[in-house]
This record gives structure tokens, sequence and C-alpha cells, in this order.
């Protein structure tokens, strides 16, 4: 074998980069969508959300509620009004718009199955008013694995949330339950707000608040303090179930008091699934403090803007992506097989151009040949 003594030159180097670049096109050519995990269950849950959109839309149509297309510009009738008697804190509408994507079922249903949650599992759920297409999202998930929620709402909502008190969340809740969409809703519910008792609200606010409670036939959960409304939620989640029987997960929507417990926490807790509660001297327990405590998975439902960067899903889309889409549906890949012969190839040529003295073999070859020749 002919092996190059000196140093390589700048023409073999110019070829070897060349090479590299074809190489590198090639995988890159190679980099195809393939379906993320439990796709056809996501796929499911989304179009179940779609159908229950349709369902508010066309409710929202018959009561004769005006749609206000600049806050609300794909018109879903799942954005409220910044102001209304029930309206309990500022709100972010980007977020709330975000929300709207059917897509946010995937997520949900693809955070459960990470959570080990199966079909005919008992899982909580507390939420507010504030974010009811998110709502509808975890609705759909859970019907779609077959899981068994336990619900406690808070009514009040935030701007932009389900605020109209003609039609709040338990009122849209109880109309998809009554169509049949979904078969779980509230077991009880509270103001929500300050206190978890609507302190900033004006009693005109918590009265009607009282009222769309009483029209839906749902259990008020009102106390005194904070710490008797968690102990109460508390008792009320653990006595919907079997005897026998525990919650698998407990998902958290939006920033209900009697839930996360102090807003504080929410700096201690990462939204998405949290397997372990972090160890930490929580100031106040919410009932989510309280289950992640005992060692049960948490998917909390809070910094909205960034889950959606994480699974892939757009900031206020507009119009709205049809389901599948995002990152939760789709990944993209390379063809592992392809970049594995492509390496081989490429590494052969590298130690073949700079190792091996090409030219001085076929010279000797040629030369070799010609006095063959002469004889």
């Amino acid at each position: 074998m002919f092996w190059k003594a000196s140093k390589v030159g700048k023409f073999a180097l110019v070829i070897l980069a060349i090479i590299g670049l074809i190489v590198i096109s090639l995988v890159e050519f190679s980099l195809h969508r393939v379906k993320q995990r439990w796709f056809d269950e996501k796929l499911a849950a989304a179009e179940l959300t779609v159908q229950a959109h349709e369902s508010i839309k066309n409710a929202i149509f018959e009561k004769k509620i005006v749609i206000d297309n600049i806050s609300d510009p794909n018109e879903t009738g799942l954005i409220g009004e910044q102001f209304t008697l029930t309206t309990t804190d500022q709100g972010d509408l980007d977020a709330k718009l975000t929300t709207t994507n059917p897509n946010w079922a995937g997520v949900i249903v693809h955070l459960l199955k990470r959570a080990l949650v199966r079909k005919g599992d008992y899982v909580a759920v507390s939420w507010t008013g504030s974010m009811p297409a998110l709502n509808i999202a975890v609705l759909a998930a859970l019907e779609t694995i077959g899981a068994r929620p336990v619900i406690i709402s808070s009514v009040g909502a935030s701007m932009w949330g389900a605020n109209n008190p003609d039609f709040a969340w338990l009122d849209m809740e109880s109309l998809l339950f009554n169509r049949g969409i979904f078969h779980y809703k509230s077991v009880a519910a509270s103001i929500g707000g300050r206190g978890d008792r609507g302190g900033n609200l004006s009693p005109k606010g918590r009265k009607q608040c009282r009222q769309i409670v009483e029209r839906n036939g749902v259990s008020l959960i009102e106390e005194d303090i904070l710490d008797k409304a968690v102990k109460k939620r508390y008792e009320n989640f653990v006595k919907h179930i079997p005897r026998g029987k525990s919650f698998a997960a407990y998902i958290n929507v939006g920033g209900g008091l009697a839930s996360i417990g102090s807003a504080h926490n929410l700096e201690i807790i990462k939204p998405g699934l949290i397997r372990y509660l972090p160890k930490y001297n929580y100031p106040i327990r919410g009932t989510m403090i309280l289950f992640g405590e005992k060692g049960m998975p948490i998917i909390d439902l809070t910094s909205i803007k960034n889950l959606a960067t994480r699974y892939g899903l757009p900031i206020s889309p507009e119009p709205l992506p049809d389901p599948p889409s995002g990152g939760v549906f789709y990944r993209q890949h390379y063809r592992t097989e392809l970049v594995g012969i492509l390496l081989v190839l490429y590494a052969i040529a590298t130690f073949a151009i700079i190792r091996i003295d090409l030219l001085r073999y076929l010279r000797r070859r040629k030369k070799r040949i010609k006095n063959m020749d002469m004889k």
C-alpha cells in the first residue's frame, strides 16, 4: 500500500469538503415527519374538542350573545369580556387565545399517558372559569382515554375568560354534559377569586356566582377562610370516589387559590407533568399541594405560552390549526440507516484521501504497464 509521507494537499482537502457537503445534504434530505406516541388517541381527543367548541358556539348564537371578533378573531365564543361582575383578576389575552387551539387535547393526552393514567382510573381536576377552552381540552382527553374525573370548579374568571354571568363555565360544562359530548361535570364549585370566596368581587358579583352554582345543580363550597375552603374541597374529592380507590393523578388548570394555595407556589412547581412534588415549605397548601405530597403525579396547566412553545403549539393562532397539528403529534426524524451508511462511506473516503497516496499508486501502475508493453 502507498501511504502518504507528506502533508495533505489543498486539492485533496477541497475534494473532502465537497464530499462532506454532499453527505450533509443527503442526511438533511432524509429528514421526515413521523407520528408521536399515542397519535390516534391524541387525534381523537382533539377532534372531540372541535365538536365541543362547535356546540358552545352554537349555544352562544342561540342565546344571542355577541362575539367580539377583535378580542376573539377566530370567533370561538370561548373568549369572554374584559370586565364583568364575575371577573376576578387580570388576564393575558394572548394566553387565552392560545388555549382555543383544539390540539391542546393532544398535549393533555400526552401528559396523562406519561403520568401512567389508564382507562378506569380516577383523576382529581380543579379549574376555574378563566380558560374554558383548556377545560374542554382536558375533558376531551379524559373522555378519550377512559379516565374518570372528579371535578371541582371555581365560578369566577379572569379577564377574557368565561366571565359572562349568563353563560359562565358551569353553564358551558352542563350544556356539553346534557348534549352527551362529555359524561362528567363538576361535583362542587366555589366562587373563586381572593380567598376562594370572591374577595375581589362586588356583593352583586358574588351573588351572581352563587346563582350560577345553584342553577347548575352543583354543591357550593363557601368558607370564611381559605384553609377551610381547601379542606372542604379535599373532602369533596375523596368522597366522590369508591371506598378503597385512589386518584391516579391531579390536574390543575389556572390559578385557583383553593387548588394552588398561593401564587408563590407556582414559582416552585413548574408547569406540565410533575411526577414528584418538590420538597418545600409551602406557605399555603392548596389541594394540588396536598395530593402532591402524597406522591400523586400532578399535571399543572399554567404558564400557557411556555407550555405551548414546549409542545410546538402557536401563540394566539389565527386561524386556528386543524388537528392534528403541533410537536405533540409529529416529530422530525432522520433515516438512521442512511445516516449510518453515509457516515461509514465518508469515513472511508476521508481515510483514503488523507492517508493513501493514490496518485503515486497510479503513476507506479502506469509505469509498470509501460514497461510490460516495451518487453
